[in-house]
């Protein structure tokens, strides 16, 4: 004979299982309401440095797109017919001031005459290249250096102005935006602060690097920036026998190269003073944890070794 009890309890477990399903059916319904009601903003940056911070910021309200993607290098990249195609659609395009935009900003802005383009670095300061690293100074031919985004400092003014250009065409999200653009700020304080104590007893305050990427880093922590060459160029037989003598003067044991220039005067500079050859990049997407790996590297630190802050 059959347990009436024993028939309730599955009468009662297949009710539940049906209303489990009815729930969770609702649930993603709900979901594919939510987010089809998003008003999802397209944008466009140049560099990935600043996809970090217009996301950390616009969150689920942005969608960002990099101009320069992984490898590429800012002075000779040229947009490819798709990335045109999808700046016709674009909001808002964020400039730092990297050289392929002096080219290319008046034909973006004739493809999207509604693309609202921000200027992040209008009110920074600007640092010359050295041009007088390998003893060809000269006024006239002085450039400044686009770099600005490798000091924390200069990143949290960027944040700002990327802040107040989204709040601008999303207004409803005032309170959110604020509040990620606050928790930025203070993770990029942070980083400020925890480089300034790491860096503050370093003994060799020297760092030679194959293109000059971080003279806003290594101003802010007031450390000196050797580049091997300049503006692109590839450096003279003289100038780089010079390097070679003050590198060795310095006790220079580390060489930082990038990925998107040649590396082959860089790495006859380390064979002749018996440095290492380590690849940094500025223009690596997140920010935060990359900058951590910077100061590793000139701390002489282990690659992987970053902090857990």
């Amino acid at each position: 004979m059959i347990d009436v009890a024993v028939i309730k309890t599955f009468e009662l477990s297949g009710m539940l299982r049906k209303l489990f399903y009815v729930i969770l059916f609702a649930s993603q319904l709900l979901q594919h309401c939510y987010a089809d009601n998003i008003d999802i903003k397209n944008i466009f940056v140049s560099i990935l440095p600043q996809k970090y911070f217009v996301k950390r910021i616009g969150g689920e309200y942005v969608n960002v797109s990099v101009m320069v993607g992984t490898g590429q290098n800012p002075a000779t990249y040229e947009p490819s017919p798709k990335q045109m195609a999808l700046l016709s659609k674009a909001k808002l395009y964020f400039r730092i001031g990297v050289p392929f935009e002096d080219i290319w900003i008046d034909v973006i802005n004739e493809l999207n005459v509604n693309l609202k383009i921000i200027e992040c670095c209008t009110e920074l300061r600007s640092i010359a290249l050295e041009e007088h690293a390998h003893g060809n100074h000269n006024e006239e031919e002085s450039v400044d250096d686009p770099h600005v985004w490798t000091s924390p400092i200069n990143a949290k003014y960027i944040s700002l102005k990327i802040k107040k250009a989204l709040i601008d065409i999303l207004p409803d999200q005032k309170v959110e935006l604020e509040n990620n653009y606050s928790k930025l700020i203070m993770d990029l304080s942070k980083l400020d602060q925890d480089i300034r104590l790491r860096l503050m007893y370093l003994d060799n305050r020297y760092i030679v690097v194959s293109h000059p990427s971080w003279g806003y880093y290594a101003d802010a922590y007031n450390l000196i920036q050797l580049p091997i060459e300049l503006d692109g160029k590839d450096v003279h037989a003289k100038s780089l026998t010079k390097l070679i003598e003050l590198s060795r003067s310095k006790k220079i044991n580390r060489v930082f190269v990038q990925k998107q220039f040649n590396k082959n005067s860089a790495e006859i500079l380390a064979k002749e003073i018996d440095a290492q050859v380590i690849e940094l990049d500025p223009l690596a997407e997140d920010y935060i944890a990359n900058l951590y790996h910077v100061t590793n590297a000139i701390l002489n630190r282990k690659v992987g070794d970053e902090p857990h802050y």
